[in-house]
């Protein structure tokens, strides 16, 4: 797992269970490390080849970009999470919708690229985010618990931030 805030992100896997949201798990590389310490998981993500479930797993093939608010919440089944990661995927509609997935006192993690003048990892300047704009989710009933923008071990520019739900 290469992301910034690693060891804090363990110790609350580690720490407590319930169930959380793998929004754009890819490979499934944090979905099954979720799992392998007790967590319920649902896996969202375009590249599923079709919606199954497995030992504590939910995977839902959906592509986000083109899933409304409220289907994404249907498709959901109206679920709340103990704790939520999106990692090096990108698509602002998402940050509305997410405290709206979340448990009172649930966690919210992300990380993903970030453009600064025209720099950035991404062809696609709209899929990163800008200098700071993860500190927007604060007004959303989200308490920031850490946050960082800088470079990651690759070098490439990113922004990484953990919330409380209030």
């Amino acid at each position: 797992m290469n992301i910034h805030h690693l060891k804090f992100l363990k110790k609350i896997i580690r720490k407590k269970n319930g169930t959380a949201l793998d929004i754009a798990s890819g490979n499934n590389k944090y979905t099954n490390y979720l799992r392998e310490n007790k967590w319920c998981v649902h896996s969202l993500d375009i590249n599923k080849k079709r919606n199954y479930c497995e030992s504590k797993i939910k995977h839902i093939k959906i592509d986000l970009e083109q899933t409304s608010s409220d289907q994404l919440i249907k498709t959901l089944k109206f679920s709340k999470y103990d704790l939520i990661i999106l990692f090096k995927f990108m698509h602002r509609p998402l940050f509305r919708t997410i405290p709206i997935l979340m448990k009172r006192g649930g966690i919210f993690f992300c990380e993903t690229f970030m453009i600064i003048d025209g720099v950035g990892k991404l062809r696609t300047k709209e899929y990163m985010l800008k200098k700071n704009e993860l500190l927007n989710l604060r007004n959303k009933k989200m308490k920031l618990e850490l946050f960082y923008q800088g470079k990651d071990k690759k070098e490439n520019l990113i922004q990484s931030g953990i919330f409380k739900k209030l």
